[in-house]
């Protein structure tokens, strides 16, 4: 049997080869629409010690600011630091999988746990959405769980230092630890302990949490009948580990965790479609027990036909879950083409430091990503109109659309693609010198 230095060693060839994907087949830059945000902070200039905040990494994500530094200390270019780092944490997933289930079940489950972690469609549709931050904080919060169950007075640091990283991940930890406080006599205190520390850090990052909270009730990632529609076959290897999963005694901190985030679409809770990734996590460890279970039984069973046909059993879902995730990776292509990436690296040298850019809600990000400048999309980043009055300006004529944009700083650059710039320019001519094929300089007053 594979000693746990091997299975780390194949679980990150595994991880690193799923992951590698898409740079390799479709594009340098293919993932998905925060690239430009987490960009932006590894190629600005370093002057600090945790470096200044930008947009999609503010105060509360001191956590991942800090990562990154580290990162950039090492001199990699912008793009090499981005993605390396990423695909890093997302080895450390599985391999924090891995020692937890362990703890519970064995070296076997937790080897397939890991297996099927990397493999997960779920897990790579998050990957692809550039989930930076909780891709951090989600192997934090699965090693404070190993931490917590072995009693450890380290969980409370970890819990304090998830709650610097990810908004979401610390409420899931949170509940959690209530939850599991309140159905383990044994951990009761230390759980107790840990959840002080985390809500106390967490308050002083979002003073007004739950007001934030339930004003943005809408994510972008996945609802009920995609996630099922991805997971079927690993709900089905679930069914039989599940009983295993459940009557788990004592009272484990993964029981407390699958309450919590079933709760969240259930009842559908506030922000409940990014809590699929962490349901998937629950999901993975039942149908490793179901797996394991499977396996054991061809083992011990003499019938031929029985155990051909659950051998079938497994080839079938285990084809099932990889076409999913092929499927998941065929489909979600850059969304930047390769015109336009050479005309982001042209934006440093095009257009002066102190100038805006003002460019479109799907664009924005990239460009923020590229340059240095304020960046200015309906309503996004440092944009301050409503949506009523973009629609009066793409509506409006000549006149109106001059004088919307004096409330813009100069000197003012737009940066729209094909159809993008068509729909901006149409009936509003004459105001715009053209850089190149995506980059205008505006001329009127």
């Amino acid at each position: 049997m594979l000693n746990t230095r091997n299975i780390i060693i194949i679980l990150t060839v595994l991880s690193l080869a799923i992951h590698l994907v898409p740079f390799l087949a479709f594009s340098p830059h293919p993932l998905g629409y925060d690239t430009g945000f987490y960009r932006r902070y590894v190629a600005q200039t370093f002057e600090s010690f945790p470096n200044a905040p930008v947009p999609g990494l503010g105060k509360d994500a001191l956590g991942p600011r800090i990562f990154l530094d580290l990162i950039r200390l090492s001199g990699l270019s912008p793009d090499i630091a981005l993605y390396a780092s990423y695909i890093f944490l997302f080895i450390m997933q599985p391999v924090a999988l891995f020692f937890l289930t362990t703890y519970f079940w064995g070296r076997a489950a937790g080897t397939m746990a890991a297996i099927l972690f990397i493999f997960s469609p779920v897990q790579y549709t998050a990957y692809w959405f550039m989930l930076f931050k909780n891709a951090l904080a989600l192997p934090l919060m699965l090693a404070a769980f190993l931490l917590l169950e072995k009693g450890s007075r380290f969980t409370l640091p970890l819990g304090i230092l998830i709650a610097f990283s990810h908004h979401t991940t610390s409420i899931i930890f949170l509940l959690t630890l209530i939850v599991f406080a309140a159905l383990n006599r044994e951990k009761r205190n230390l759980a107790l302990q840990t959840f002080a520390g985390t809500f106390l850090t967490f308050l002083y990052l979002h003073s007004f949490f739950l007001q934030e909270y339930l004003n943005s009730p809408v994510a972008v990632f996945m609802g009920r009948k995609e996630y099922l529609i991805l997971s079927f076959p690993l709900l089905i290897l679930a069914i039989f580990g599940v009983k295993e999963f459940i009557l788990k005694k004592p009272f484990s901190v993964i029981a407390a965790f699958s309450v919590v985030t079933i709760a969240f679409p259930l009842f559908s809770l506030p922000f409940y479609e990014r809590i699929f990734i962490f349901i998937d996590v629950m999901v993975i460890i039942a149908a490793a027990l179901g797996f394991k279970k499977i396996i054991d039984n061809i083992k011990n069973r003499r019938g031929a036909v029985i155990q051909l046909l659950s051998v079938f059993f497994i080839f079938i879902l285990s084809a099932w879950l990889l076409i999913n995730t092929y499927g998941r990776i065929k489909n979600l292509q850059p969304l930047v083409s390769a015109s336009e990436i050479e005309e982001f690296e042209n934006i440093l040298a095009s257009i002066p430091k102190n100038a805006a850019i003002l460019t479109s809600t799907p664009l924005a990000p990239w460009i923020q990503g590229w340059s240095q400048n304020r960046v200015f999309a309906p309503g996004m980043l440092y944009d301050a109109h409503t949506t009523q009055e973009w629609v009066l300006f793409l509506a409006g004529s000549q006149e109106e659309k001059i004088e919307f944009l004096k409330s813009f700083p100069r000197p003012l650059y737009i940066f729209l693609s094909s159809p993008e710039k068509e729909d901006f320019f149409a009936n509003f001519q004459g105001c715009a010198e053209q850089k190149s094929a995506y980059l205008f300089k505006y001329t009127c007053n």
